[in-house]
């Protein structure tokens, strides 16, 4: 069971989010420790604009959580409009799906 997050995100700053899940099966936080996970971002063509990676943009600052970063130099990169979003992670030999969606993507004028 994947969640479906969709988002709004400036093209100018910083974005970083959150996420902690729960088991559907057993109503358990799932515990990210010693799980790959890979987080795209995807334009209407299906061209991959953005990617992350434990240790690449995706850091673990609890078992449970996981945070995604991408600089403002990196959203720089994605013109504004709607962009699909998708991630996964492998754990004791089972990819699961954890979330998808959509971001909007919007002009932040100003920059620094």
């Amino acid at each position: 069971m994947a969640y479906i997050i969709n988002f709004d995100q400036s093209n100018k700053a910083d974005w970083t989010f959150d996420i902690t899940a729960v088991d559907a099966d057993t109503g358990l936080a799932i515990d990210f420790t010693g799980a790959a996970v890979t987080f795209v971002i995807k334009d209407e063509n299906g061209c991959q604009r953005l990617s992350a990676t434990i240790g690449s943009g995706i850091t673990q600052p609890v078992g449970t959580t996981l945070e995604f970063k991408f600089t403002a130099a990196q959203m720089e990169t994605l013109c504004p409009g709607a962009y699909k979003h998708g991630a996964v992670y492998s754990l004791n030999g089972e990819i699961n799906q954890l979330m998808s969606g959509t971001v909007s993507v919007y002009d932040g004028v100003a920059q620094i």
